[in-house]
């Protein structure tokens, strides 16, 4: 029996990544309001029929597509700023590393989540909320002490809203960028990572 079950299961999920990821690529082309179910279906290379049995309507699946999206946007950086043993400038050089590395491997996820806040469903704003890593972070904390104690020249909430910026915007310009003919994907990756190095180094210089 539990043979049985497993290969009934199997499909079922395989369907549903299916399903989920190619929401993700058709949402982050076309946009929230020229996507229907038809295009995620085609895309998934599935039956309609099956989408809407999954997943109901299209708001809902734009609605778990988000979530995953901000889910996988912030919480790797999680115990990176809540880490009680290293100083402020350690933890900008480990976020440098891996906000960069993560948004190399998926470029275009930072400008998904930008697009879905102006579709956003109260679901989504309570997820952006919840995962709201850096205000509620120990990083930020740590930045507050400082600046408390004077030691700090920039106010902590502009250190990160500049420290997100850097790493972010320039995965939104991507496609700017390389329309244009100003560089191409490999300038666009080298650039990337001597970013890594850059931005503490220019944030660091504002501390």
């Amino acid at each position: 029996m539990a043979k049985a079950t497993r290969k009934k299961k199997d499909p079922d999920a395989s369907a549903e990544e299916k399903i989920l990821s190619a929401a993700r690529a058709v949402f982050t082309r076309n946009g929230y309001a020229a996507t229907t179910v038809r295009d995620i279906a085609a895309e998934a290379d599935l039956n309609f029929s099956l989408v809407n049995y999954y997943f109901r309507s299209k708001e809902k699946l734009y609605d778990l597509v988000m979530k995953d999206a901000i889910r996988q946007l912030l919480s790797g950086i999680k115990d990176v700023l809540n880490d009680v043993h290293t100083t402020p400038e350690e933890k900008i050089d480990l976020v440098c590393v891996g906000w960069i590395d993560m948004l190399l491997v998926h470029p275009d996820l930072p400008l998904f989540v930008m697009n879905g806040v102006a579709n956003s469903s109260n679901d989504i704003t309570k997820e952006l909320v919840e995962n709201n890593v850096f205000l509620t972070s120990y990083f930020v904390k740590q930045l507050m002490e400082l600046h408390g104690k004077g030691k700090l020249k920039i106010a902590p909430l502009h250190l990160v809203m500049n420290l997100v910026s850097m790493l972010t915007l320039p995965f939104v310009a991507r496609h700017l960028l390389l329309k244009t003919g100003a560089i191409d994907m490999k300038i666009f990756k080298a650039m990337m990572e001597e970013r890594k190095t850059q931005i503490p180094g220019w944030i660091k210089l504002m501390m």
